[in-house]
């Protein structure tokens, strides 16, 4: 009796099919086969390179159409600024006038460790995060600049998939929330946000959201509210 068909089998099987699939194609595939999870993907691509489709080129080829279509949507551009002190386990963003619009301590989790650099990560990433909620709130699409004197931060504006080192991360970050980032460094003794990382106390993104809102300035008024709402969610990036 033969045994459960193995993913490179049922690749092999539907291989005339897949060579000429898109990549989005070749998710609703994986998604009909009960194998779009992280156990299997790895067989899945390994499968798909055995038949001479290069699953990686063509998810490439469709996140660089997506980055273009969405930069091409953008409605808004917002500055942010953002710093963390891991000694403090505290973090500071700033809005455009420079005063501050969320700090506070650092949860322990997977962006933060207590280490400096891990901290700088989750500062940006809570920044971009922030950008997102702007974004809903005014029903647009926000470009983010984002001023920090962590410079290594800026390898995150590198458009390849196999640039940036661990700055990717923060780009990966921005591209699942449909947020266009631009990183700019700015000398420490220039980054607003720095003495939010050794203040006391606490203020909530929730009290600045409304001015964050109105400081956004407008670049675009062509498209349509749920057209934009559909820039950005199709923008969120997929499994592979």
């Amino acid at each position: 009796m033969s045994g459960k068909p193995t993913i490179k089998d049922r690749v092999v099987e539907d291989s005339e099919r897949l060579v000429s699939c898109s990549y989005q194609e070749l998710l609703a595939w994986a998604a009909e086969h009960d194998i779009n999870n992280r156990a299997a993907w790895g067989k899945y691509k390994e499968a798909l390179t055995g038949i001479g489709v290069d699953f990686d080129a063509l998810r490439n080829t469709n996140r660089s159409a997506k980055r273009v279509e969405l930069a091409d949507s953008v409605t808004h551009k917002l500055v942010l600024y953002s710093d963390a002190k891991a000694s403090r386990d505290r973090f500071g963003i700033c809005g455009p006038d420079r005063e501050p619009v969320w700090h506070g301590m650092f949860f322990r989790d997977k962006d933060y460790d207590g280490e400096q650099s891990s901290g700088e990560m989750a500062a940006a990433k809570k920044a971009v995060w922030l950008a997102s909620k702007v974004a809903e709130k005014i029903g647009g699409v926000v470009e983010l600049e984002l001023r920090v004197d962590a410079q290594w931060l800026c390898w995150s504006n590198h458009t390849e998939d196999y640039r940036g080192g661990k700055a990717r991360a923060l780009a990966e970050s921005a591209q699942r929330l449909g947020v266009v980032l631009h990183v700019t460094h700015i000398p420490g003794n220039q980054n607003p946000a720095d003495k939010w990382t050794i203040a006391k106390g606490y203020l909530s993104w929730k009290d600045s959201i409304d001015k964050l809102a109105e400081s956004a300035v407008v670049l675009n008024h062509s498209m349509e509210a749920s057209s934009l709402s559909d820039a950005r969610e199709s923008f969120s990036m997929d499994i592979g």
